[in-house]
């Protein structure tokens, strides 16, 4: 199956249960745009399949809509349950769960866990209004405006510029 973020989603949840970590609809949402922001910047690859997925800007930050609608049944409760899709095969339409299968992938979706792992979903909500992202660029109130690929891949290039530069 290609990757998408569902699947993203789905092993963001299973990371987060084998880690013995809660993982809420906020933190999820905002962890899975990093990683495609990373994602992006790193291997110029996408997360997004762009049959149902876009970033949106909306008023709590960076959103999937696909993720949320997927997993908002969660409230603010910890997601216990990796969400399903319908897919269509030879045999016809079926639920599946998607799964991420690129390892390039899977060591961005660890890395943005253990560098992000202690960060509320309020201090994450921060992180992606600052001045100057994507969010911050795009957000208009009231409108769930696109955020362009482009933008946040110059937004994690730099942020990667930055630490390797403070690294030093």
């Amino acid at each position: 199956m290609k990757t998408n973020a569902l699947a993203v989603a789905n092993y963001l949840v299973a990371y987060a249960k084998e880690q013995g970590k809660p993982l809420k609809l906020l933190g999820l949402m905002k962890r899975v745009y990093i990683v495609h922001g990373f994602s992006l910047a790193i291997y110029d690859k996408s997360i997004l399949d762009e049959r149902f997925d876009r970033v949106e800007a909306w008023k709590y930050g960076p959103v999937i809509p696909s993720v949320y609608h997927s997993f908002k049944y969660n409230r603010d409760n910890e997601i216990k349950e990796l969400t399903d899709m319908l897919v269509e095969d030879d045999s016809g339409f079926r639920f599946d769960t998607p799964k991420l299968e690129d390892t390039d992938i899977q060591k961005i979706c660890e890395m943005v866990w253990k560098r992000y792992e202690d960060v509320s979903d309020s201090q994450m909500v921060e992180l992606t209004h600052r001045k100057g992202t994507p969010w911050n660029l795009c957000y208009v109130p009231g409108m769930n405006s696109e955020i362009p690929d482009d933008l946040t891949k110059l937004h994690y290039k730099n942020i990667i510029k930055a630490t390797f530069m403070n690294a030093n």
